[in-house]
């Protein structure tokens, strides 16, 4: 047996001691917030977010603070000053610091949460998960004949990869942002290791690029009413399963257990209401993870490389002014190797005649420069000018620009019909006036269920700033595709 079976663990003193309701409501918080990859927590964060909770009424700052101390103490949460709002000197004595799980304390909520719903969990693990999500996936509309048995065995192979595939990211996305990635990244040893890590990385981004794709395709051509069937046979299926547990289990809590995992699964592929998909984000961070390595890599090989070939430099100088019997030589090779001692620069702005690099200074013509007294009370003579009134070019230059608006505005009138734009319905219109368009759609989403107005006056809002029905919108310079919106304007 290993040395660590026979040491207590601290780090689950949190799960029994005797304010165990608080500090779990803490470690809980954390977890959730390390799932959405905010893994650094201030103890304001944790408090404005507890005193939420009506269990939390009569809780303090204070407490927090003691709470969160215990927690590093036992080991749960790992520390460091936040210095990103220091001003003065006080306020960096005064240390305020951010919190953040430690390994054994991720681990420990995970449990917990496994216990939480062991009831309807059960795991198995295979190699090659986005292969085979994607497969599955792919057997939806198989699973809608098919018997409850199989139907059961086929989601949970699917949920359970997809679980593999979910914790995998999530640790390594958290690993790469703590501490210790940190430390490692400026070790010599992390140069070695470094090609290895752009590999894994060059091979999960482009498996998760190829399979992403077919994955949402696949999930956005499936029917709502194929997804119930399919869950009311899984429901069946596990309630067919014998159970040691006593307590009756309830169906609509199984069936609602089992399409939240699907519709995390369609929010992992998939955007939803104009959030972006799991595998937009994890594209995203990984690309801070590399720049992130690239920096470190770097600064890695200017401290390695800095000095790594001045001493030889060195002793080949110091070899040759040793062979030399005449001084006056040695002079020589000194003002080729360290310089004239005092020399006079001329800088002016000379413009030459050819580009030759074996034309010298004598042949290139002479040049005039002015010299101003080195005082201080020498002024520039300042040579008067008169203002010219360019009222008429303004003038001419506003008419211009109101032509082309007025231009511009019969145009767009021209696809307004019962004075909406539903884009849907458009047919091929210029890029001058799809911009347009975009532009009144973007501004009019931003003042959700407000009314707006174009840069002509005219004022409108968008009917459906949620739609989720995707169209064609065929343009001059390409085929758009964007959510089936409508643009209202007021009739005056």
């Amino acid at each position: 047996m290993k040395e660590k079976l026979f040491k207590p663990l601290k780090e689950t003193k949190y799960l029994s001691a005797e304010n165990a309701w608080r500090y779990r409501g803490i470690m809980r918080y954390f977890f959730e917030m390390d799932q959405k990859y905010r893994h650094w927590l201030s103890k304001e964060d944790v408090f404005n977010t507890l005193i939420r909770d009506s269990n939390f009424e009569d809780y303090t700052l204070d407490l927090c603070k003691q709470d969160l101390d215990m927690l590093t103490e036992w080991g749960n949460l790992s520390t460091k000053q936040d210095t990103s709002k220091v001003v003065s000197y006080q306020q960096f004595v005064n240390k305020q610091f951010q919190y953040q799980m430690t390994e054994y304390a991720i681990e420990i909520e995970r449990m917990t949460m496994r216990l939480e719903n062991l009831l309807f969990e059960s795991g198995s693990l295979e190699p090659t998960l986005l292969e085979r999500i994607k497969y599955e996936i792919q057997r939806i509309p198989e699973m809608t004949d098919a018997e409850e048995k199989i139907v059961g065995g086929w989601w949970s192979q699917l949920k359970n990869d997809f679980q593999r595939l979910n914790k995998n990211y999530q640790d390594y996305i958290r690993d790469w942002n703590s501490i210790k990635a940190e430390e490692m990244m400026q070790t010599q040893g992390f140069l070695m290791y470094k090609e290895k890590l752009v590999d894994y990385l060059r091979h999960f981004v482009q498996e998760l690029q190829h399979h992403g794709v077919v994955i949402e395709r696949s999930l956005k051509a499936f029917d709502n009413d194929e997804i119930d069937l399919i869950f009311e046979k899984i429901t069946n299926f596990e309630l067919s399963i014998p159970k040691l547990e006593l307590k009756q289990v309830n169906r609509e809590e199984i069936y609602a257990f089992e399409k939240d995992k699907f519709n995390s699964i369609k929010r992992f592929f998939m955007n939803q209401n104009a959030e972006n998909s799991e595998i937009e984000n994890i594209l995203s961070m990984t690309n801070d993870i590399i720049r992130k390595i690239a920096r470190f890599a770097v600064n890695l090989l200017e401290m390695t490389t800095q000095y790594s070939s001045r001493k030889e430099d060195y002793q080949k100088i110091a070899t040759l002014f040793s062979e030399m019997e005449d001084i006056s030589e040695a002079h020589k090779l000194s003002s080729q190797v360290f310089g004239i001692s005092s020399y006079l620069h001329i800088v002016g702005e000379l413009n030459r005649e050819t580009e030759s690099i074996n034309s010298s200074i004598y042949h290139e013509k002479p040049m005039t420069m002015v010299l101003t007294p080195r005082v201080r009370t020498f002024r520039e003579r300042i040579h008067k000018t008169a203002i010219i009134d360019h009222q008429e070019e303004k003038e001419k230059m506003r008419q211009k620009v109101l032509d082309e608006r007025k231009a511009e505005e019969e145009v767009l009138m021209m696809y307004l019909k019962e004075n909406i734009v539903a884009f849907e319905n458009l047919s091929i219109i210029p890029e001058t006036v799809r911009r347009t368009f975009l532009r009144w759609l973007v501004k009019g989403i931003h003042e959700e269920g407000k009314t707006t107005v174009t840069e002509h006056g005219i004022r409108y809002h968008v009917v459906n700033p949620k739609e989720t029905r995707r169209c064609f919108l065929e343009c001059e310079d390409g085929i758009f595709e964007m959510p089936a919106f409508i643009l209202k304007f007021e009739e005056n």
